[in-house]
């Protein structure tokens, strides 16, 4: 499980709940469209007409709805475009309109989903593994594997995840020497998060791994929070793989391991946070597809075996390299299903060891 863990998951995205809020749509071809709230009521009957004997059809309206309960220009916006633009030349007799809704941290977009009537597959949502820290965090009371009707992971991000680091000029040359001094002083070294993000969690992950109490100071955005590993304002850090390396080749960060559980291609003199025997730092971060949660089963299963022709796509696959993420290899419902619920026991762990269970 681990190995395929490997190539779907990794957390090159910050996946923070700070709030901010806007509406915006756009169609599959760029056009401008109505916002999320209204344009559920602009749906037709029929669309792409079924093969013979095909089972299941998806889409069956001229329209679909995909709400992504995060700001548009971001990463998961752009993911969510990139799914809808590829949808539209598969399907090109329905229009998938993206709608951006962050208002409430992207709670008011969750609920517009988990309560649509709309179970035939037309409402959908676009997120990340956010949703699910939403939940540990108390800012969502509800469930993705519960309350929302599964259909598949959308993508993956970097397959380097993050790396946990330390300044160039610190004491600290190895994962052993930092738990070490950890140890030696309870609650004393301090490593900077952005609260409700996966950096947060992995310092939990940290916490419940090597048996260790740090402080943990929320530190922002990544920038902010090499700036403050640099100014020596924190003893450790994760820092995404890719600005992790480039740091380490200044002689400015100096990098312990990388937090997923095997070598990375890329980065293949880098040791992995399990062979250096801290397990469960692998924390990963998904895009997510859901629908409402009495959408059909097999209308789930429909969307999700669209995603064996995206992962296929050559201008998908340029698309999503272009945003240094990948969708390398198709995931069938069930397989997807099982990452996201492994990938939530992980956040589970961290979250009790970050006292919030």
């Amino acid at each position: 499980m681990k190995k395929t863990l490997s190539v779907i998951l990794a957390a090159a995205i910050t996946l923070s709940l700070a709030a901010c809020s806007g509406n915006s749509g756009t169609t599959a071809s760029g056009e401008t469209a109505p916002a999320a709230t209204s344009a559920a009521g602009a749906k037709e009957d029929t669309s792409a007409s079924p093969a013979p004997d095909a089972g299941p059809v998806w889409p069956t309206t001229k329209t679909v709805e995909i709400i992504c309960p995060a700001s548009a220009g971001g990463l998961t916006d752009s993911a969510a475009r990139i799914w809808a633009n590829y949808l539209g030349t598969r399907f090109p007799d329905t229009s998938f309109i993206v709608n951006n809704d962050n208002t409430g941290n992207g709670t008011v977009a969750m609920e517009t989903v988990r309560n649509s009537p709309d179970t035939d597959g037309s409402v959908l949502m676009f997120y990340n593994t956010g949703i699910l820290l939403a939940e540990y965090t108390g800012a969502y009371k509800h469930s993705l594997l519960n309350d929302f009707q599964f259909c598949t992971v959308a993508y993956s991000t970097s397959p380097d995840g993050f790396m946990l680091c330390v300044a160039g000029d610190s004491s600290f040359q190895t994962m052993e020497d930092l738990t070490a001094a950890i140890k030696a002083s309870p609650g004393t070294l301090v490593t900077g998060v952005q609260n409700g993000s996966t950096r947060q969690f992995l310092a939990g992950a940290m916490k419940a791994a090597t048996g260790t109490d740090f402080k943990t100071v929320d530190s922002g955005s990544e920038a902010d929070t090499i700036t403050a590993l640099l100014g020596g304002n924190l003893d450790f850090a994760f820092i995404q793989a890719g600005n992790a390396v480039q740091y380490q080749e200044t002689g400015d960060m100096r990098i312990l391991g990388i937090c997923q559980p095997e070598r990375s291609e890329n980065y293949p003199d880098v040791p992995t946070m399990d062979e250096q025997g801290f397990d469960g730092m692998n924390l990963n971060a998904l895009q997510i597809v859901a629908g409402p949660r009495d959408m059909p089963v097999d209308v789930a299963e429909a969307i999700a075996a669209t995603m064996e022709g995206y992962a296929q796509d050559e201008t998908v696959r340029n698309a999503l390299a272009n945003m240094k993420v990948a969708y390398p290899d198709y995931v069938d419902r069930d397989a997807s299903l099982k990452l996201v619920e492994d990938t939530n026991q992980l956040f589970g762990e961290a979250a009790e060891a970050l006292g919030y269970q």
